[in-house]
């Protein structure tokens, strides 16, 4: 008598394999996104202090605004950066959303001012979760270079 598995078993497998993959993939895609929304959060807060410290250390902004921050660099190479140097800001693609989030700089006398702005509540889920976790209080910021007194 040959060793096999019968029919019935062959179902039973390929049915609890089944429910397995059911339970098991939509937790793993929802891991893969909470690691994207990780990393695009630290993607906005990193420009946001690169540029902030780029103003302090110089006293103003560039036009360039590469110049100001490596990860703009790094985004732009990645084609996921729209850069507007004439006034001066960036939109930011996270996700399915091509405007999710903007950085603008406003110049204004010795001051800069610097945001971010939020597109509309997205319906793609990372950028809606990476816009929950960038605290608006937080921002705009004034920032304002060496030349300062108190």
């Amino acid at each position: 008598m040959k060793k096999a598995f019968t029919m019935v078993e062959l179902i039973f497998i390929i049915v609890i394999i089944g429910i397995l993959s059911t339970v098991a993939l939509p937790k793993f895609s929802m891991t893969r996104d909470d690691a994207l929304i990780a990393k695009n959060t630290e993607y906005i807060v990193g420009i946001m202090e690169e540029i902030s410290s780029y103003i302090m250390a110089h006293g103003n902004s560039t036009d360039d605004l590469t110049e100001m921050s490596n990860i703009l660099v790094t985004l732009k190479d990645k084609k996921r950066v729209t850069i507007d140097m004439l006034n001066k800001n960036v939109n930011i693609k996270i996700g399915q959303e091509e405007n999710c989030i903007t950085v603008d700089i406003n110049s204004s006398g010795s001051s800069e001012l610097l945001q971010t702005i939020f597109s509309n509540i997205s319906s793609d889920r990372v950028c809606y979760q990476v816009q929950e976790l960038i605290k608006e209080k937080d921002y705009p910021l004034v920032v304002r270079g060496r030349l300062i007194t108190f």
